[in-house]
């Protein structure tokens, strides 16, 4: 079994204290890899390390930060197919999805940054003939990343590259049931000729570990995605020090299917949509709003599309759908499958799990027929293949549905009438919305969303925003400030 140490002030190390916790397969159960187990001790000596490296990144030239991401971006492409087996392994991503988007994603990612913090600009402001004022970038400092098992490395790095872009130094802690390639990453780090402590990774519980980077004296600002309970209690914390956190929650996300859609991409991209990763995408669909007048269609089209899912081992290139991330996930999903059935759901589709998956932490896909918008299936973020359809009589209907939600991530709309679409998009309180696509993210185009899915936008020029501060710099070309209290003060 390969090991795997943390990264500290540039050294490749095992936790403080010595522990370790294991990382299991959720296909089989097995032990993947042991990995180290922090503690605030370890939290302090890393953010140690980025404070003393905080000035000489800050003062580093923009075009040689840029160099360090795109040979990130290299070395990750040269170790693409160790990358690909450590993500599946740890948390069941098919090696078709890990190999075709999780690692391509987090090069692109790199890469993506690296050009964007080149052309960085500030503003300047005609506020006075007698001045010159202006606003300039600044990084926060000492950042503390916070990152989902969903997508492991991608979202590690959609982190990292603009933090580091920007200038900041920081201490990253991926998810404890999926931290193998970000590990990898810190070999990586070293490789790339980074400076020691401008990045440190720490692995560890996030009670431990995540509450003490978020209160830690020395962190600056953190950014969470997550959980929207777990981003209720970092922002608790973090208001105690009065410290911004950008926060990417969670989603209860909805897909909006108008009797003039065009059926075949709406039913293409419902299947993939909402099954794509066995569910676990905070901007997956599991909200449906299908007009009366296509509904018995798209249902039948729709659940006979999901029959045509291969779930199994991921490792095998021909599975579309792999376990969930950990065992806890399946028991979460197995209550709101029998919660939809108490509340007089009918099950459209649903297959017993095989036999041969019992051990593993799998999920069959479930497509629910709801007759009531309040109940849970309705209301709460699942992260799995489960899905709830409702008929609507128009789309209006459709809009008032989509906000009785207390999130406010994504939706989309089907329509072949693009100014219907607008219209109802204009309606929807989400912070990212699609006419004919659902689910399409990439680092040209900001994603985040709204009320208890967070208010963080990723990716685009937009990050950039999350990772720097404006500072506000106001030049006298005169030799005296001209006050009011001139002919009071001077002799």
């Amino acid at each position: 079994m390969s090991e795997y140490k943390i990264l500290i002030d540039g050294r490749l190390t095992g936790a403080a204290r010595g522990g370790m916790m294991d990382v299991i397969n959720p296909h089989d159960g097995s032990v993947a890899a042991s990995v180290p187990r922090c503690t605030a001790e370890d939290v302090d000596l890393a953010v140690a390390a980025a404070s003393r490296a905080k000035k000489i990144w800050k003062n580093t030239y923009i075009g040689e930060r840029a160099d360090k991401l795109n040979r990130l971006a290299a070395l990750i492409r040269e170790n693409f197919d160790e990358l690909v087996s450590l993500e599946t392994a740890q948390y069941g991503g098919p090696v078709g999805k890990t190999s075709r988007f999780d690692i391509p994603a987090a090069i692109g990612e790199f890469e993506f940054m690296a050009g964007l913090g080149r052309s960085m600009t500030g503003l300047t402001i005609s506020a006075n003939p007698n001045a010159r004022v202006m606003t300039v970038r600044e990084p926060h400092g000492v950042m503390g990343l916070i990152s989902p098992w969903n997508f492991p490395l991608v979202t590690a790095v959609s982190k990292l590259a603009p933090a580091l872009i920007m200038g900041n130094t920081c201490i990253l802690k991926p998810a404890s049931c999926a931290p193998l390639t970000v590990l990898r990453l810190g070999e990586y780090i070293i490789k790339a000729g980074i400076p020691d402590g401008v990045v440190n990774i720490l692995t560890g519980p996030g009670s431990d570990v995540g509450e003490a980077i978020v209160t830690h004296p020395g962190v600056d600002k953190v950014s969470f995605t997550g959980d929207s309970s777990v981003g209720k209690r970092i922002l608790s914390l973090a208001a105690d020090k009065v410290m911004p956190v950008a926060a990417e929650l969670g989603g209860k996300n909805a897909f909006i299917v108008l009797d003039d859609a065009f059926l075949d991409g709406a039913v293409e991209a419902a299947v993939y949509a909402a099954f794509f990763n066995s569910g676990q995408n905070c901007g997956s669909p599991s909200r449906f709003y299908v007009q009366a007048g296509i509904y018995d269609e798209f249902v039948s089209r729709f659940v006979a599309a999901a029959k045509r899912l291969r779930i199994g081992n991921p490792t095998d290139p021909e599975t579309m759908l792999g376990p969930l991330a950990y065992m806890k996930c399946r028991e979460t999903a197995e209550r709101y499958i029998n919660g939809a059935k108490r509340d007089g759901c009918t099950l459209l589709y649903g297959q017993a799990l095989p036999d041969e998956l019992q051990c593993g932490a799998y999920v069959m896909p479930h497509i629910f027929e709801v007759y009531d918008n309040r109940i849970e299936l309705m209301r709460e973020e699942i992260f799995a293949p489960v899905v709830g359809v409702y008929k609507v009589k128009s789309a209006d209907e459709a809009a008032a549905l989509v906000n009785e939600s207390s999130y406010g991530l994504c939706a989309s709309v089907w329509t072949r009438d693009y100014r219907r679409g607008m219209l109802i998009i204009n309606e929807l309180d989400v912070g990212t919305a699609w006419i004919n696509q659902h689910l399409e993210i990439v680092p040209e185009t900001p994603w985040g969303g709204r009320k208890a899915s967070g208010w963080t936008k990723e990716n685009s020029i937009l990050v950039l925003d999350e990772y720097t501060y404006h500072k506000h710099i106001w030049m006298c070309l005169d030799e005296s400030p001209n006050t009011f209290w001139r002919e009071q003060i001077t002799p």
